[in-house]
């Protein structure tokens, strides 16, 4: 009978946490913030674009395409910022109220910092990742894809010629994996200060600061920012754009592990 019990309690607190990680998933992505996230990041790109519209059926969908992730709009810079308006400041703001210490005391600590990483690099993730899906669809749907003269450099830079659509499907991809993982470094500074906002602002200086060292020391490949435009840099490649988000991702993680404690304590 104990047993009986024992695994009853077991199946309902793995319900309770399941049910808690959705309900963590859903306020970061059906929230007001993700929605403003979506819409600056349209805005972002369209910089970019609106002055290419009346050519484009002769410069082409994935020319379009490229103004919009990257050529000339100002996306990229604004791309770490809005990776992290979704979520990535939902646990200062839990701490600062007090609401973080009334879920642990419902649910394992563990679970909750689980659902915090998860739900907020997905977040991060989409909401810079749908818009431009949004406008891979437009591009392609009402503009042909027009062969280029030139060749882009980079890592995949071959299949911008050879296969355009994959291309922009990689771009789409990394730009979900840059998404989640600054929104994962903003969740990190959101242990380290009180005020929430630095979860915001200071991923965009771990996005910028670290490329005026780099160029000197000769590693320009691996400056953030062709984390997110792999173009940049012609000696970028595959691996050394995983290297990247793997190290942010694993440090960023570590220091949310070890301070939340910290901080809750």
């Amino acid at each position: 009978m104990n047993a009986l019990l024992e695994e009853a309690d077991e199946v309902k607190e793995v319900f309770i946490i399941n049910r808690y990680l959705m309900e963590e998933i859903k306020r970061a992505i059906v929230s007001i913030p993700f929605l403003v996230g979506l819409l600056v990041c349209t805005m972002a790109g369209l910089t970019g674009v609106i002055y290419n519209l009346p050519y484009g059926e002769g410069s082409g969908a994935n020319y379009l395409f490229r103004c919009f992730h990257s050529l000339i709009s100002i996306l990229p810079l604004l791309a770490p910022v809005i990776a992290t308006i979704p979520f990535a400041n939902s646990y200062a703001s839990e701490r600062n109220s007090g609401f973080s210490k009334f879920i642990m005391q419902r649910l394992p600590v563990s679970s909750y910092k689980a659902a915090k990483l998860i739900s907020n690099a997905l977040a991060g993730g989409l909401v810079l990742a749908i818009p431009l899906t949004g406008a891979f669809l437009w591009f392609t749907i009402k503009y042909p894809i027009v062969p280029k003269p030139y060749t882009i450099s980079g890592a995949f830079g071959e299949l911008f010629t050879t296969n355009p659509i994959a291309y922009m499907w990689i771009l789409i991809g990394l730009s979900f994996l840059f998404g989640a993982t600054f929104a994962t470094i903003g969740l990190a500074f959101s242990v380290l200060f009180s005020n929430q906002f630095f979860a915001n602002i200071l991923p965009l200086v771990v996005y910028i600061v670290p490329g005026f060292f780099f160029y000197h020391l000769r590693i320009g490949h691996l400056v953030p920012p062709v984390m997110w435009d792999i173009a940049v840099n012609r000696d970028t490649t595959p691996f050394s754009i995983a290297f990247q988000h793997a190290v942010l991702i694993l440090v960023s993680v570590t220091i949310f592990m070890k301070y939340f404690r910290l901080k809750e304590d």
